[in-house]
């Protein structure tokens, strides 16, 4: 029953996506839609929504008592980087995608696909426990992953400090921290901008699962091949990663609401940025898209198997 249910929020999200594929496939979006829906979505829809979520949904209390959480998702990331580097090595992956394997394997797409992921499976409260996976996702990358795709790459040189602070400090990352300093501060939203944040959330789900559908109709399907190399990131990904997590949280328990949204942040297709890094440092940028598509699609089944087993091992009362 709960796949079931799952399976038909996924199915939801997936003809959002559609909706997107068919408008690129018709050719109703141009080159400069591509460029304005993201921009679009990451910095004026996302970080007034993601802020206003935090305001919503934390006081000061409860904010510092559960913010410490996302040390769980960034230690998982860091087991799992090391791990699937070395995999990468006892699977003979090829060396000029290896450290791109294991950055795949180990990032998601917490924001425009997780949100609206979660959003239909756990509803609405979610959001907070969503954004604190989102905070060590995002940290990590830009930390670590990009770093390792920019020394895979071509290009010899590696991301400025100031490049990398940029990366960081994203719109959508400022967002959420601008949310945490009005909690700690106590200062409350004035009901005026906290409808606008509302109205302007109402967008985020179908403008990022649009864009999604746009991408996947510009990929070039017949250089994503199943080879090994891709076969063993995905199952990194969508398999893998979720089970380190939950190895970590038998060790370090949380709330079972909060480990259930942590569980399927960790499970969602690869974080789309890794085949624009790729692309711009001159790593395998064919590699990264392929990842990026397929994990995409075969994410709208297996998070219901995904949902079907946390709810399971971490039943909400």
């Amino acid at each position: 029953m709960i796949f079931l249910e799952a399976l038909e929020s996924m199915t939801s999200i997936a003809l959002l996506c559609l909706v997107g594929f068919f408008l690129a496939k018709g050719k109703w979006v141009s080159s400069e839609t591509e460029i304005f829906l993201p921009k679009l979505i990451t910095k004026v829809v996302l970080p007034p929504y993601l802020m206003s979520n935090i305001v919503g949904n934390f006081d000061r209390q409860q904010l510092l008592s559960t913010i410490s959480s996302a040390l769980v998702p960034m230690g998982s990331m860091l087991l799992c980087f090391l791990l699937f580097r070395l995999l990468a090595i006892l699977l003979c992956v090829d060396k000029k995608h290896r450290g791109l394997f294991a950055v795949a394997g180990t990032v998601s797409n917490t924001i425009l696909i997780g949100i609206p992921v979660n959003v239909a499976l756990f509803g609405e409260s979610s959001l907070p426990y969503v954004l604190l996976y989102f905070f060590a996702n995002t940290l990590f990358f830009w930390i670590f992953g990009a770093y390792v795709i920019a020394q895979e790459g071509s290009k010899s040189q590696t991301l400025r400090l100031s490049e990398k602070i940029r990366q960081i400090f994203s719109p959508p990352l400022c967002g959420v921290l601008l949310g945490i300093s009005l909690v700690l501060l106590g200062l409350p939203l004035p009901r005026v901008l906290a409808e606008t944040c509302r109205y302007l959330g109402q967008l985020a789900t179908p403008l990022a699962l649009i864009f999604v559908g746009i991408t996947l109709a510009r990929v070039e399907w017949r250089k994503a091949h199943m080879g090994k190399d891709i076969v063993c990131g995905l199952l990194l990904r969508l398999a893998i990663a979720p089970l380190v997590l939950i190895v970590m949280l038998h060790f370090l328990p949380l709330p079972h609401s909060m480990a259930q949204v942590f569980i399927i942040q960790s499970a969602l297709p690869c974080m789309a940025i890794i085949s624009v890094m790729s692309a711009y440092y001159g790593a395998d940028r064919e590699y990264a898209s392929s990842m990026v598509a397929l994990s995409t699609v075969l994410g709208m089944v297996s998070v219901p198997v995904w949902m079907s087993v946390i709810h399971t091992l971490f039943p909400v009362l």
